[in-house]
């Protein structure tokens, strides 16, 4: 298998020559040294078209985790305004995503590339560290956006309806725990899927096979990190002028405990596993194309000059 399927199947760069984690690599030779902006743009490219086409899912799952939540009202709305209602939000957490996967993906390499090269072989704890790096990148960017999109959604505030009545990080204690959890989970059950199919059968991992694992571990991390995510949207959703409106995560845990027990903390559980783990799963797959193409284009023209 040799150093360049050792790397392709522990998801990190080897030392010489530098390539790229997605389809390209062991394959390009003659990357530029800036190769890494390539592929951070490929990655927030790739976020901003799943999450446009996921977003409809969003707006159902936001509705479904907000108090007084009625199929009659939300399917009144759907048909009286398709576009304009499932849409609410679209291009401010549609431009907040793709700064967002670009640093979950960051995250990820720069954090599992540099612990690697520090204790020469892979491990279980650097794919949680890894991931628990993407979780914190994903927060930072995610909790404004997020907002920004909860607000248009359920009352149909703008931008700057938000930013002149709400400190913009309105949830992000809950929605950094989420995170956590949800990356770390994500990207050890996917690099752990992959990795265990190219050992077993001497090959890459088809892009099929990738989507399965990755829903596989999408769904998992998903229904584990959905708690923090209803805390979240609760608080989000929550307007300046209301009796709640400062109002913390233990209150708002504690008002869903109230309103059914544990479980309504897995409110809004099936619009999440409808949208994060295929979300994911096709971003991943989107990525390494896109990635592949670039850079081997790339590759080629460093070929010949």
């Amino acid at each position: 298998m040799g150093t360049q399927a050792e790397a392709r199947l522990c998801s990190t760069r080897p030392s010489a020559p530098p390539i790229s984690p997605g389809a390209v690599r062991g394959r390009a030779d003659y990357l530029p040294k800036n190769w890494q902006l390539y592929s951070a743009g490929v990655s927030m490219a790739a976020g901003g078209v799943t999450q446009v086409v996921h977003h409809p899912l969003f707006t159902l799952k936001t509705f479904i985790q907000t108090p007084n939540f009625s199929w009659k009202d939300f399917l009144g709305r759907t048909v009286s305004s398709p576009v304009g209602f499932l849409y609410r939000g679209v291009v401010s957490r549609s431009l907040g995503v793709m700064p967002e996967r670009m640093l979950k993906m960051q995250g990820w390499f720069v954090t599992t590339k540099f612990l690697t090269d520090l204790r020469g072989e892979q491990s279980l704890g650097i794919w949680i560290l890894g991931g628990l790096a993407a979780g914190v990148g994903t927060a930072v960017v995610a909790s404004p956006t997020e907002l920004l999109m909860v607000r248009a959604q359920v009352h149909g505030h703008r931008v700057r309806d938000v930013w002149k009545t709400t400190g913009m990080y309105r949830g992000f204690a809950p929605a950094l725990v989420r995170d956590l959890t949800f990356n770390a989970l994500f990207f050890v059950g996917r690099e752990a899927g992959v990795r265990r199919y190219e050992t077993q059968h001497g090959h890459r991992c088809p892009d099929h096979k990738r989507f399965q694992i990755g829903f596989v571990a999408g769904s998992i991390s998903c229904t584990a990190a959905t708690p923090m995510d209803a805390v979240k949207t609760r608080i989000q959703a929550a307007v300046q002028c209301g009796p709640n409106s400062q109002r913390g995560a233990i209150f708002f845990a504690k008002s869903l405990l109230r309103e059914g027990g544990i479980l309504r903390l897995w409110q809004g559980l099936g619009a999440r596993l409808m949208i994060f783990p295929s979300t994911l799963s096709l971003f991943y797959i989107l990525q390494e194309k896109m990635e592949g193409i670039l850079l081997q284009g790339l590759s080629d023209q460093g070929k010949q000059a």
